[in-house]
């Protein structure tokens, strides 16, 4: 932690990166600042189809202005309005924290003071206040941060005045706790602003002032929340993966990694919640999903969370197995003539666990032999024999075809109600979209230590399509495609959308993006006129760059011809062996 500076030494080391700025409610949206606006709207996503609104990684909501204003009536009406204050300050503290590492992402080639200003003009475009910078001085060594900010057109403050109409106190309790985090994380010190003049006290607009958190207290008053702003100072932002470093710390080394449950989702954590209910049991469990979407990974974790946990796990996939073969393996044979005995891998399982993938496949003799097992605790080799008492478990995992092959005669339905005492639901990956930051996360960690590598993250883009695609192949899908991207980016490089393209891709994303006059967009409707008006004033402003505009241009075109590069030349309208070489150049490859 960087050592915050004295009050005598604030001119000398605030003078290191000073902006002063008088107020301007007409200033040019396209150039706020410095700040790049589209840049920072090109990275909110809208997927309606599964109630999704992405700011890069993050999931978002709209809510009513109305809405916000009645719960925040009720929650002051309930707890008093010093617990609401510091229940809405930190909920802005989170959303602050989060904002710091896209702001810190969005600008990486920008100074200190830019890059700062892109936490701001967030705030603005996620509809909550218009900053605007009066005074702005920083250190990035020391941490040193002093900032002045008028606040126009403040959603908390209509929300207040529109609960309580005016007061006597500052009412933008969720605004400068994001102001507070937001720059607390940025810097790596804390800090803390507060509101001086607010219109729900009736002045005419919002104004906030921040310094070092040590120098608030040297002035008696500090903790005017009473929250901690040092977890701010060093959050690690963990769920974040654009332009975030991925392996070369051998993080995921290790059989467990793979075998990972990771989500936060309610999806994930209603199958966790029975997962963890009936694990330390002895019950049989039956795993229902769709294909790829991780029962096998499911089962292996009731079996570590279990008092089997000590014993042997026996995982076998009943599809890849002829029926009479599988039932050698499992129960073993008595001996026969001039064969000899040999003992089933049940025998040697006492006490473990069975997994079985893909019950529904097993043939009717098998399941037979299943049945008796589950009912007599008992292994019968085959060709008679005394029976063996066996103490075993037995986990199932099985798709939509099980109960379909139960009505139609083709499983046994007493093995089914057997099978499925304790049955678990494993969601798809569509229904539990929440998860995908940390799942393409964990993914990229995983293969790139795996394969040595260390990439620097995820473009934009990349993770706009991923965030946006469907999976039908639920889990299994989005490893595979981590895994081709890991293995496609460059070194030290980026994984980009065509690393994570494949012939072999079916669907494509369907998400919606904000356009230039502020409307939602299809992915697949170019915004022409507003693309042209923005490219057009940007060259105006020298801020137009035409590799970046071809780079751009090639990888959308190769994404949505499905990594056809012919029929993306034929869009392009340029030859193969052009697109070829201008492809294998992005790649760091060379052409053919």
């Amino acid at each position: 932690m960087a050592k915050v500076p004295t009050p005598q030494r604030e001119a000398k080391t605030a003078g290191a990166c000073q902006d002063r700025v008088e107020p301007d409610r007409h200033r040019d949206s396209g150039d706020w600042f410095g700040v790049d606006v589209e840049q920072l709207s090109a990275r909110l996503r809208f997927h309606p189809d599964d109630a999704h609104i992405w700011l890069e990684s993050e999931r978002m909501v709209l809510l009513h202005l109305t809405a916000f204003s009645s719960l925040r009536r009720e929650l002051i009406e309930a707890t008093g309005i010093e617990t609401a204050c510091k229940v809405l300050y930190r909920v802005g503290q989170v959303s602050g924290t989060l904002d710091a590492a896209i702001a810190r992402r969005a600008m990486p080639h920008a100074g200190p003071v830019e890059a700062f200003k892109a936490g701001p003009r967030l705030h603005a475009i996620e509809g909550m206040v218009v900053p605007e910078q009066v005074r702005l001085e920083l250190d990035a060594e020391t941490g040193f941060h002093i900032g002045e900010w008028i606040w126009r057109h403040s959603a908390e403050a209509d929300a207040h005045i529109q609960a309580f109409g005016i007061g006597a106190e500052p009412a933008c309790w969720t605004l400068l706790g994001y102001a507070s985090a937001y720059s607390s994380a940025f810097i790596g010190n804390p800090t803390l602003y507060r509101e001086v003049e607010c219109r729900a006290m009736g002045a005419p607009h919002c104004r906030i002032v921040g310094k070092p958190a040590a120098l608030w207290a040297e002035e008696g008053g500090a903790g005017d929340v009473g929250l901690d702003l040092h977890g701010a100072a060093q959050s690690p932002f963990p769920g974040s993966f654009l332009g975030e470093r991925i392996g070369g710390a051998g993080e995921w080394s290790g059989s467990a990694a793979g075998d990972a449950l990771i989500g936060e989702s309610p999806a994930f954590a209603a199958m966790m919640s029975t997962v963890r209910r009936i694990a330390d049991t002895s019950a049989n469990v039956l795993l229902l999903g769709e294909p790829g979407a991780g029962k096998k990974t499911v089962g292996r974790a009731i079996h570590r969370l279990s008092r089997r946990a000590s014993r042997p796990l026996l995982v076998v996939n009943c599809a890849r197995h002829d029926g009479d073969d599988l039932a050698l393996d499992l129960f073993g044979r008595e001996r026969s003539g001039d064969e000899p005995a040999r003992p089933g891998k049940l025998e040697r399982l006492n006490g473990g666990t069975l997994l079985l993938e893909d019950v529904q496949t097993i043939t009717p003799r098998f399941q037979a032999k299943l049945m008796q097992l589950l009912v007599d605790r008992q292994v019968e080799r085959l060709g008679g024999g005394q029976p063996r008492a066996i103490d075993i478990r037995v986990i199932a995992c099985a798709n939509d075809e099980l109960a379909r092959a139960v009505r139609d005669g083709r499983f046994r339905q007493d093995l089914y109600y057997k099978l499925g005492v304790c049955s678990v639901a494993v969601p798809p990956l569509r229904d539990r979209r929440g998860d995908l930051p940390a799942l393409i996360r964990h993914f990229a960690g995983l293969h790139a230590a795996h394969y040595g590598k260390t990439l620097g993250g995820l473009t934009m883009d990349a993770a706009g399509y991923l965030l946006s695609h469907d999976f039908p192949g639920n889990i299994a899908e989005l490893e595979a495609m981590m895994e081709r991207a890991v293995i496609m980016a460059s070194d030290d490089g980026m994984i980009r959308t065509h690393h994570l393209l494949s012939v072999a891709d079916l669907h494509q994303p369907s998400f919606f993006r904000v356009s230039d006059a502020g409307g939602l967009v299809h992915s697949d409707q170019p915004d022409t006129a507003g693309d042209m008006a923005v490219q057009t004033e940007r060259m105006l402003r020298g801020q137009f760059n035409l590799e970046a505009f071809e780079a751009d241009l090639i990888q959308r075109a190769v994404a949505q011809a499905q990594g056809n590069l012919a029929q993306a030349a034929r869009m392009l309208g340029i030859t193969r062996p052009q697109l070829a070489y201008r492809y294998a150049r992005l790649r760091g490859e060379h052409a053919d």
